[in-house]
C-alpha cells in the first residue's frame, strides 16, 4: 500500500496548475498561490466552504472521499479564469 503522502500527492498533482510547497507543518498544495490541501502529522486539512476540514489519513481512510474533497478544495481555491477554461 501506498503512504498517505504519495496518494495525496499523486491525486492533488492532476489538478490544473497545482504545486506542491513545502513548510514548517507538512506539505502544501496550492492553485494560483492559494492552498487547498495540507498534510499535517496523519490528517489532511483540506478547504472547504467553512474553511479547512480536516480528514483522518488512517488505515481505514476513505480514498474516494478524499479525492473528491481534495478536488472541491481546488475548485474553491482556483481562479475563476482557470474553472470557465475547463478546471478539471
Amino acid at each position: 500500500m501506498t503512504d498517505p503522502l504519495s496518494r495525496v500527492r499523486a491525486i492533488a498533482l492532476l489538478l490544473p496548475d497545482t504545486e506542491e510547497r513545502a513548510s514548517a507543518d507538512g506539505p502544501g498544495f496550492f492553485v494560483a498561490g492559494t492552498r487547498f490541501a495540507q498534510l499535517a502529522d496523519a490528517q489532511l486539512l483540506v478547504l472547504g466552504d467553512d474553511g479547512d476540514q480536516a480528514i483522518e489519513l488512517g488505515d481505514d481512510a476513505d480514498w474516494t472521499l478524499i479525492e473528491d474533497r481534495i478536488a472541491r478544495g481546488w475548485e474553491l481555491a482556483a481562479p475563476e479564469a482557470l474553472l470557465e477554461a475547463g478546471g478539471r
